[in-house]
């Protein structure tokens, strides 16, 4: 059922294809108690598109504080960042500082993000795997790669209601020069 609150899709593509078939019917009988029919589940369609903008799942609220760190290193905003990160999770918050205080962040991304949780721990984790991409420049200009790509995992704990970065692993580290 949680499919029905991370996407509109299923709703929109359920409503519509009720919508039509009571059409049909309504055009073969001619019964006016199908026009009810219509507007409950224009209702049921409203209240489900309500519900689905208004409930955010975990899935979600990962993608949120991945989406928001990715902008706070596009804006080179160390306190954005810092904000994404446990407070107790010293390496990833040292690390995030010396990346952003090092390099001058043109452009980052995130593709093929794939969440696992784990819900019997208390509080609950999950791991965060996915392509991180960027584009930036060494304010040293001792490196010289514009562009990289890098296979990384990121483990998030559930604090105060908020996922935030607990640490993270960098795989098979891919670059380009210019």
């Amino acid at each position: 059922m949680a499919f029905l609150v991370e996407s509109p899709w299923p709703i929109l593509f359920g409503s519509i294809i009720v919508e039509a078939v009571l059409a049909l019917a309504l055009l073969r009988t001619g019964r006016g108690r199908l026009l009810w029919a219509m507007v409950g589940v224009g209702v049921f369609a409203l209240l489900g598109l309500l519900a689905e903008r208004l409930i955010v799942t975990d899935q979600e609220a990962v993608t949120n504080t991945l989406e928001t760190a990715v902008t706070a290193v596009e804006n080179n905003d160390i306190e954005g960042l810092l904000g994404c990160i446990s407070p107790t999770a010293k390496q990833p918050r040292n690390a995030s500082r010396w990346v952003l205080e090092r390099f001058d962040v043109d452009k980052a991304a995130i593709r093929e993000l794939k969440i696992d949780f784990n819900r019997l721990k208390s509080p609950p984790t999950a791991n965060a795997h996915f392509q991180a991409i960027g584009r930036g420049t060494d304010r040293k200009g001792e490196i010289p790669y514009h562009a990289y790509g890098q296979r990384v995992v990121v483990h998030l704990r559930l604090e105060r209601d908020r996922w935030l970065v607990t640490g993270y692993g960098i795989e098979d580290i891919v670059s380009e020069q210019p």
